[in-house]
């Protein structure tokens, strides 16, 4: 049958079609003009290149593990005949060997000699722990980071690891992340500030894969670049977003458990909250003595020796060995005696045996110029020794301490967070490699404590700075942070000349010499010689407009409420005194109340002052 519609039902449905095709065409030009916006276009950036970064981490994660573990079995287990236990989401498996102990030396120092010549040979700057590497370059180099190193850094950590090195996994895939944001960075053509955002980002997402711990690892990445508490804010939201991206990518390839199999610990009473102060402060003492030997042993051992670079690494591997050959439990990174402190299985005595030897042997894996991470060992250190406070403290105070293994937790993140200034990263990474978030109180608490004990000079992190101001990555951004180093004294112009006009003056004299002085301002100044007023050119426009009278004198036109900034006082407090009158020269005594004047200070000279000290913080860095 045909369909049949009215004139007016036609025109119905044409109205209809047009609205539609309207609305559709408001539609497309609501999204043309929403990608035009800046902001849009900012926001998704911050999305899109972290995220990529944020791959790049995650799929080196698993490169470098597969890498790691392949150089274990051909290094220190078919070589050393040895392999220690791992942590529950690794198979939380025993171990075997060794079978036979003067086979492990073969094996590390085999793999020192072959990290050491591949480091120095390609890429120097990959040696030691690379997450130090990456705050230098994000305060002094731009955030750049050579090509070569993240994957010299791979291969070498790899080695160096699975040849027994006491160090960590989380140097070369923060250096893997990082080098790839940097690489964006220069594709780009991003601003410094920019890439080096990136590069935070890529640290972010290779330790938050890695460690399976995302919030951790972006908070840990905006935090470790200061000794104070602070944080790099603007790197936290792309931190965030690379470390999601990074951890369901290795996740999905090595298992979504916590790194660490725990019972459910809870905390429940305050009385509880005594032992844990006591371990923040235990924590704090063993944690300075780490950082102490850990430099010392490079600066007073291996720096002195008269020996190729190249070769150190492997010298420290020999002594690693020689003490593994007494003691094996020194090798590797040490996570599988976490565990076993967790479960209950290791003597107090044997956990404080071992928290000294690892420091040892992380000094003499690390500090020799092998290439590994400190975050690995700090952890195994700081559960450990949470664990012999734990059961020790259990076996005096039972009815307090309730569960030793709670310790454990609380005392990796203590311990690392003094010894590496992250109080706050510290803690949520732990909540994460445990699945323990009812100790989130108790590990506060001895975290901030540890922290707060250990001097801020004393970090494994050398590169850190005190605070944002101390970074050349800000540097001019804190102006008034540079202009309160400097005083009065370091930028006035000597010299009173014409800009002195004696109280006495008529008015009127003053304002037909006024054409042949340009000054910007002009001191008045009794008999004496003393500061009583100063006129500006403001006062003067509003004299002029009200009339000046024939008896007037030129201090009935000053500012009579001035005060003359000292030689002693700091710019900034001068700058004040600018806005205050409405001026653009300041008269400077020579004391502090003292009126008698030595010279002036104008906004010129503010400014050249600031630039010079501005250069001479820059050459200094």
């Amino acid at each position: 049958m045909k369909d049949v519609r009215t004139d007016a039902e036609n025109r119905d449905a044409n109205g209809a079609d047009d609205k539609a095709a309207s609305g559709n065409g408001r539609i497309r030009k609501g999204i043309v003009a929403s990608w035009h916006d800046p902001r849009l276009r900012e926001s998704g950036k911050w999305l899109i290149l972290p995220a990529l970064v944020g791959v790049v981490a995650g799929v080196g994660a698993i490169a470098f593990d597969l890498l790691f573990r392949w150089c274990s079995a051909m290094l220190l287990m078919r070589i050393g005949g040895y392999s220690p236990p791992a942590p529950g989401a690794e198979g939380g498996g025993a171990g075997f060997g060794p079978l036979a102990s003067w086979r492990l030396p073969i094996a590390t120092t085999l793999g020192g000699l072959v990290s050491g010549f591949l480091v120095y040979l390609m890429a120097p700057e990959a040696e030691g722990h690379g997450t130090d590497g990456v705050i230098q370059a994000f305060h002094v180099g731009l955030g750049k980071i050579r090509r070569r190193v993240p994957l010299v850094k791979l291969v070498a950590s790899s080695i160096t690891i699975g040849s027994g090195g006491s160090a960590g996994r989380e140097g070369p895939i923060a250096q893997i992340g990082a080098g790839f944001g940097s690489f964006l960075g220069d594709a780009f053509r991003l601003t410094d500030r920019e890439r080096r955002l990136l590069m935070l980002a890529g640290t972010a997402g290779g330790i938050g894969a890695i460690f399976r711990a995302p919030l951790g690892a972006g908070l840990f990445a905006a935090e470790v670049l200061y000794r104070e508490p602070e944080f790099e804010y603007e790197g936290l939201l792309p931190g965030l977003v690379s470390a999601i991206v990074g951890y369901s990518i290795y996740a999905s390839y090595a298992g979504w458990d916590p790194m660490f199999a725990t019972p459910p610990l809870v905390f429940r009473h305050p009385l509880e909250l005594v032992p844990y102060a006591l371990l923040g402060l235990v924590c704090a003492i063993v944690g300075a003595i780490y950082v102490k030997t850990f430099y010392g042993v490079r600066d007073r051992f291996f720096a002195l020796l008269p020996l190729p670079k190249a070769i150190k690494p492997a010298i420290g591997a020999l002594l690693l060995g020689l003490a593994a050959m007494s003691f094996p439990q020194v090798l590797g990174m040490g996570y599988g005696y976490v565990q076993q402190a967790i479960d209950g299985r290791l003597a107090v005595t044997w956990m404080l045996g071992f928290v000294a030897l690892k420091i040892v042997a992380t000094s003499l894996t690390i500090s020799s110029g092998g290439s590994g991470g400190v975050f690995g060992p700090s952890l195994a250190i700081g559960g450990v020794l949470g664990g012999a406070f734990g059961w020790a403290a259990h076996s005096i105070a039972p009815n307090i301490v309730h569960s030793p293994a709670a310790f454990v937790m609380v005392g990796m993140g203590a311990f690392f967070s003094g010894a590496a200034k992250v109080p706050l990263a510290s803690v949520v990474m732990v909540m994460e490699m445990t699945g323990s978030y009812g100790l989130l109180v108790p590990t506060l608490l001895a975290s901030v404590i540890a922290y707060l004990l250990t001097p801020l000079r004393v970090s494994l992190y050398e590169n850190q700075v005190a605070t944002r101001r101390d970074s050349r990555a800000h540097l001019g951004s804190f102006a008034v942070d540079v202009l309160s180093k400097l005083r009065v004294r370091d930028a006035v112009s000597n010299g009173l000349d014409a800009r002195v006009v004696a109280s006495d003056i008529l008015a009127t004299t003053f304002m037909h010499s006024l054409h042949e002085n340009h000054a910007p301002a002009f001191a008045i100044v009794d008999s004496a010689g003393d500061l009583v007023g100063l006129l500006t050119y403001a006062r003067i426009r509003q004299a002029i407009l009200k009339g000046i009278r024939d008896d007037m004198t030129v201090l009935d036109l000053a500012d009579r409420d001035v005060e003359p900034v000292s030689l002693d006082d700091d710019i900034r407090a001068a700058l004040d005194a600018f806005l205050t009158h409405e001026t653009e020269l300041m008269p400077v005594s020579d004391s502090p109340g003292s009126r008698r004047l030595v010279g002036f200070l104008s906004r010129h000279d503010v400014l050249v002052a600031y630039d010079r000290e501005l250069g001479r913080s820059r050459d200094s860095r």
